[in-house]
């Protein structure tokens, strides 16, 4: 009996509407978290149109394995949004691919061991308490502000032990219109605008010459003085393939601290503000936050070794991670043809997957648009198909500081929300913002101290 051919893969569905020479952008400019949930609502896999080039989104957990695991050697980091995040990335870890990327993961993987977590946390906690000290009861600041200066800080005592003040200011001054910047161009994609003498262009080409200027300077610093410094860049600098005995050229370095910038400062204050933006319409979750860092800390500061006893706030940073993941929208290439759940996706076509929609998808999360650390009990988590949860990705790209990640959030989280609540200013829970990443469109908060209780002994 002959055996029986798997039927052979049909072309995907197709969006209708879009406009000429735009295609759908405009919906992607204009209401992209919509949009991208009515992209999964409308089948596993879906053409749309990115100016007059065609893009796939792929909705379903099981086919995001297929791309990011089984199939991960026939795509590559690409597309639309990555090929204007390289003009700030470079070819770090995060842009790069082939065997590039597997040796500069093998390079880098020292400085993320779990062993070292200890010492960045300690760069962590005085860097929050730095800012916990400058608040004052009733002010209203503008906390996504700080809580990013606070994350370049803690970036600048665990990446560069000797950075400058003025170094700093610079790299401060410059990043985040740079992030910005992605995700304008990547959703507009008319490439004459974005090479016109505007004012918008000339001031990112200028931010991009300083910021480049800025990390030469650093490594040249480095180089010049003992390497041996004990952060992560020394660890690169001092780095050597165990196969070739060759370490990382500075261009290669100069790529992977302008990678770790962006990656180590943009995710932990952005799901920070929107840690305290939740809880400020969310009382039923304060108290609880409030009632564990009471208990477990009794007042005094959070340490490291503090962590594996506050499994509430870590729920509620899955919570956060489900609801609000920073990489809201993300790109592959394909590099040869691939069949998806049936669907053909040809070679070189841009693949689009959405971390924001998957995560909201009512069939893998009840009641997906209510915020519940719950859901993450052991109990309740196991009926979670594995891979419907992705905020730091998976397989041989997943993110490699997610270890440190986890830690700098939970540290600064519970120094903070120890100490302080924080109040929205705007009535009704703020507005998400999905741009280059996805952020509450309000970030000034009004402060209140609060004094930790102590319980009884």
């Amino acid at each position: 009996m002959a055996d029986t051919l798997a039927p052979s893969p049909v072309p995907a569905r197709r969006l209708p509407g879009g406009v000429p020479l735009l295609g759908h952008a405009l919906h992607l400019v204009r209401r992209p978290l919509e949009f991208v949930e009515e992209l999964r609502d409308h089948g596993p896999v879906v053409v749309f149109r990115i100016g007059t080039r065609p893009a796939y989104m792929v909705s379903t957990g099981e086919l995001l394995k297929d791309i990011l695991i089984t199939h991960q050697s026939k795509f590559e980091k690409g597309g639309t949004l990555f090929d204007q995040a390289t003009k700030l990335l470079g070819n770090g870890l995060a842009a790069s691919n082939g065997e590039l990327h597997l040796r500069q993961r093998r390079l880098s993987q020292p400085a993320f061991h779990h062993g070292r977590m200890g010492i960045y946390a300690r760069a962590a906690i005085e860097s929050v308490e730095a800012v916990s000290a400058s608040w004052r009861d009733g002010q209203v600041r503008d906390v996504g502000r700080e809580l990013n200066g606070m994350t370049m800080e803690i970036l600048a005592r665990t990446l560069f032990s000797r950075l400058t003040p003025e170094a700093a200011a610079e790299i401060r001054a410059t990043l985040p219109a740079l992030v910005a910047g992605v995700g304008r161009r990547a959703f507009l994609p008319v490439d004459f605008v974005h090479s016109l003498p505007l004012p918008v262009n000339r001031r990112e080409a200028a931010d991009l010459r300083r910021l480049y200027e800025v990390v030469d300077g650093i490594i040249a610093d480095y180089r010049a003085g003992d390497l041996d410094q004990d952060d992560l860049l020394s660890m690169l600098m001092l780095a050597r393939d165990e196969q070739t005995g060759e370490g990382m050229s500075t261009q290669q370095i100069h790529d992977e601290i302008r990678s770790m910038m962006v990656a180590g400062t943009e995710t932990s204050a952005t799901l920070l503000l929107w840690a305290f933006q939740v809880l400020s319409t969310r009382p039923d979750v304060e108290r609880r936050v409030h009632a564990e860092l009471d208990e477990v800390l009794e007042g005094r500061p959070v340490t490291y070794a503090d962590l594996p006893r506050l499994p509430y706030m870590g729920r509620v940073i899955q919570e956060l991670l489900r609801m609000y993941p920073t990489g809201w929208i993300l790109t592959r290439r394909a590099t040869a043809e691939v069949d998806l759940g049936g669907y053909r996706v040809p070679e070189g076509a841009d693949v689009f997957f959405s971390p924001y929609a998957l995560h909201r998808d009512p069939e893998l999360f009840p009641e997906p648009d209510r915020f519940d650390p719950d859901r993450w009990l052991p109990e309740r988590a196991r009926s979670i198909p594995r891979h419907a949860y992705l905020p730091f990705g998976a397989g041989v790209r997943k993110c490699i500081g997610e270890s440190l990640a986890y830690a700098e959030i939970t540290i600064a989280f519970a120094a903070l929300a120890g100490r302080w609540r924080l109040r929205s200013v705007t009535d009704g829970p703020t507005r998400a913002v999905a741009r280059s990443t996805l952020r509450p469109k309000e970030s000034r908060m009004r402060l209140e101290a609060r004094r930790p209780q102590r319980t009884a002994p």
